[in-house]
């Protein structure tokens, strides 16, 4: 094992932003934490083609280049066109498997794959960049982690991101149109607003001053252990027409699962989930203040009321609390409470704690981004990993494919799930889904169905 060594990519210029000096970040954008994610290939990532794809990309996304500001109570990214990190390390005598455990989607740590931080560089007001990324090379596979600071944007933008890079990389013209980085003010609240809103927002409650949030979540976490589960597609679709039978009304796939985690944790516990939480991103909301292309965070956290204790009345309560809280009004006075506070946090020094509570299951869906669609040329084996666990946080994700008898078998719109649980949970959930899996009516025949048919 070699070394890493490390090199600096700047923006092709003129960039699309060339003659402003700063985009501005509204309170709403002040999600003051990296996010951290490992893309992997089985062939080899050309350096030299891979800075010149780099390049193009903050080309497109200058902001991604700039540094992290605030002063006078106001936040933006300056557009400094500063160098982003690319390091390189050479690990060929070791296997893939070395650092990353199966082909689950969230994994218990990624730190070996991912760029270290500059020592003693500030991320606020210092020079610290925004995006870092490392390249690691296995006898086996290639894997590309990257570092991206929450301010530049949300999981959509990240992934158009990476797609776009990823396409430079294959010289190949981005499917997506410019981003804007024109972010919409939203008015000051009023104090009745605020107040009305605030108990609908729990992600909000809880703050801590930057450099104590780190120790604070190994506290919540260290009797937690994460729960995985693979649903195949005949899986989520037996699931969606048994609770959809009757049809009244419509359900989503992400509704009835969710609404199957909520009945299984329920049947484990004394004490059951009576909320749930969605993040969920609002870019296809049609409204004046709504960009569906901002590189920027667009996200709403939707309660649902108290949960009625059957599935399909789980599934049908956390649909309308999505559509309820996709009304444009409703909306634009939630944003509005949220980004003032958020700012107002921000100022004070402190970022917010996602503390769980023992009655709420939070959800954090990816199943509408296809990361893997990032595969800089190696589609068959494009994998992605992320890290992340908080007890009853779910996350679901598109699968990875996986690799049987050297071959690629394709994902064919399974979900990987995961979320954090007691320790002393953990294996009687996982009997509960095997069970489930084995004997459920319609989970039984359409496994039955489709072993048939391989």
């Amino acid at each position: 094992m070699s070394l890493p060594v490390v090199q600096y990519v700047v923006p092709k210029q003129p960039t699309i932003l060339a003659g402003r000096k700063s985009v501005g970040l509204p309170g709403y954008d002040l999600w003051l934490h990296f996010v951290d994610n490992v893309h992997a290939f089985d062939g080899n990532i050309v350096i030299e083609r891979f800075h010149d794809a780099l390049a193009s990309t903050l080309q497109i996304y200058p902001h991604a280049a700039g540094q992290l500001c605030t002063t006078g109570g106001r936040w933006f990214i300056q557009l400094t066109n500063s160098g982003l990190p690319v390091e390189v390390e050479d690990r060929r005598e070791e296997l893939f498997t070395s650092i990353i455990r199966g082909d689950w989607v969230i994994q218990d740590d990624l730190s070996p794959l991912l760029s270290r931080p500059q020592p003693d560089a500030a991320v606020v007001n210092g020079s610290a960049s925004l995006v870092r990324f490392k390249i690691t090379t296995f006898k086996d596979r290639t894997c590309l982690g990257v570092s991206w600071h929450h301010t530049l944007g949300d999981a959509v933008a990240l992934c158009r991101f990476m797609q776009t890079l990823s396409r430079f990389y294959q010289r190949v013209e981005p499917v997506f149109t410019p981003p804007t980085f024109d972010k919409h003010e939203y008015r000051t609240p009023q104090p009745s607003v605020s107040s009305d809103f605030l108990p609908l927002m729990p992600h909000l409650w809880v703050s801590y001053p930057f450099n104590e949030l780190e120790a604070k979540y190994a506290e919540a976490c260290e009797d937690l252990r994460n729960l995985r589960w693979r649903f195949h597609e005949h899986h989520l679709h037996a699931l969606h027409s048994m609770l959809s039978a009757n049809e009244e009304g419509y359900l989503s796939l992400h509704d009835c699962l969710t609404a199957y985690m909520v009945a299984l944790l329920n049947r484990s516990m004394a004490r059951p989930i009576r909320m749930v939480t969605n993040a969920a991103n609002s870019r296809r909301v049609e409204a004046h203040y709504i960009a569906s292309n901002v590189a920027g965070n667009v996200i709403q956290n939707i309660l649902t009321g108290t949960l009625p204790s059957h599935m399909r009345g789980i599934a049908t309560a956390v649909r309308e609390s999505i559509v309820r809280c996709r009304d444009e009004m409703f909306l634009e006075d939630w944003m509005a409470a949220a980004s003032d506070l958020m700012l107002t946090t921000a100022n004070a020094g402190k970022s917010f704690f996602f503390a769980s509570r023992p009655d709420v299951m939070t959800v954090n869906s990816n199943v509408t981004i296809d990361w893997c669609d990032a595969h800089f040329g190696f589609p068959d084996s494009s994998s992605f990993f992320t890290t992340g666990s908080l007890k009853f946080y779910f996350r679901p994700f598109k699968s990875n494919p996986t690799l049987c008898d050297g071959t690629w078998r394709p994902r064919n719109g399974s979900v990987d799930i995961s979320m954090g649980v007691p320790r002393e949970m953990k294996s009687k959930l996982l009997d509960r889904l095997a069970f489930d899996f084995e004997t459920y009516p319609l989970f039984a025949t359409a496994h039955r169905t489709v072993n048939k048919s391989e």
